[in-house]
C-alpha cells in the first residue's frame, strides 16, 4: 500500500553504485528509513530530490520488521541549501536534522515539530539570526516532544521556585530545584531569572501577533544567548545520552 507525504531528508547512504538508504521524517508518518532504487540516478523518479536537509513530497511503501521501507517517488518542494558565506545558518541547519534525526522515533507522527522545523530551516535559509532561532526549535521540540523541563516548580517536591541570584536546574531530573531540595542532587547547572525568562520569552505566543506565532527569536537579550547555548548543549546531551556531533561548530556559530 503507498503512502505519500511531505518529509526532510536527514541522512543518506550510499547503497550501492545506483541506490541510498535515506532517514527522513515525514509530517504524517514521522522518521523513517527507507531504500531509493536509483536514486543516486541523475534522471528517474526521485529527480534529484533526495540531498540532505531537502524539503520533499515522498511516495513509499511501507514494510514490516527490520525490512526498509522502499521509496518510488520524490518530489523537491524546497532544496534548503545553506550559503557558505552564512556558517552559523548552515551549522544550525545541520544540527536541526541531527536532532530529529536523533530524538524522533520512527513511525511516530509529529506534524507540529515538522512544520516547525520547516519554517526553522527557511529562516536560516532568509538568514535569520542563526543562534536564537536554532534555539528557539530546539525549545519548541522539546515542548512537543513532552521533554520541555520544568522551569517555575521544583521538580523533587512541586514547590515555586523564587527568583534567587543563582538557581539550580537538574538536568537528570528535569528542571528546576529548590534550595531544599538541591542537597546532594548531581548534574546540575546554575541558571539566572533573567535566563529562565529568556526562555519563556523565546518559547511564549505573543497575543499581539495573529495565529499564536512565537515573538522573533532576535528578540532575546545578546547577553542571554552564550548562557542558555551553554544550557541547552548541556541538557540535549543528557537527553541523547551523548554529545551532538555539531556541538563542535557552535563556536564558529557565534
Amino acid at each position: 500500500m503507498y503512502q505519500k507525504s511531505e518529509a526532510i531528508v536527514l541522512k543518506t547512504i550510499d547503497f550501492s553504485e545506483t541506490s541510498s538508504i535515506l532517514t527522513l521524517f515525514s509530517r504524517d508518518f514521522g522518521k523513517i528509513r527507507a531504500l531509493a532504487k536509483g536514486g543516486r540516478r541523475l534522471k528517474g523518479p526521485f529527480e534529484s530530490a533526495l540531498d540532505l536537509m531537502s524539503h520533499v513530497l515522498i511516495t513509499y511503501i511501507p514494510k514490516r520488521g527490520d525490512v526498509l521501507d522502499l521509496l518510488t517517488e520524490s518530489k523537491l518542494i524546497r532544496r534548503f541549501r545553506l550559503n557558505r558565506k552564512n556558517l552559523g545558518g548552515m551549522y544550525a541547519g545541520f544540527y536541526l536534522i541531527e536532532l530529529l534525526n536523533e530524538m524522533m522515533v520512527e513511525e511516530e507522527s509529529a506534524p507540529e515539530l515538522f512544520d516547525s522545523a520547516v519554517e526553522t530551516l527557511s529562516q536560516l535559509i532568509d538568514a535569520k539570526p542563526a543562534t536564537p532561532t536554532l534555539m528557539r526549535f530546539e525549545w519548541r521540540m522539546l515542548e512537543l516532544t513532552g521533554n520541555f523541563p520544568s522551569l517555575d516548580f521544583c521538580v523533587l517536591c512541586g514547590k515555586k521556585v523564587e527568583d534567587s541570584p543563582h538557581i539550580a536546574f537538574g538536568h537528570l531530573d528535569g528542571g528546576v530545584i529548590c534550595p531544599k531540595c538541591r542537597s546532594g542532587v548531581p548534574q546540575i547547572s546554575m541558571i539566572t531569572p533573567m535566563l529562565r525568562n529568556a526562555v519563556w520569552r523565546l518559547v511564549t505566543p505573543n497575543p499581539s501577533q495573529e495565529n499564536g506565532e512565537t515573538q522573533e527569536a532576535a528578540a532575546i537579550d545578546n547577553s542571554q544567548i552564550g548562557p542558555m547555548r551553554a544550557l541547552l548543549n548541556r541538557h540535549m546531551s543528557h537527553l541523547l545520552g551523548k554529545r551532538p556531533v555539531m556541538f563542535d561548530y557552535f563556536r564558529k556559530m557565534q
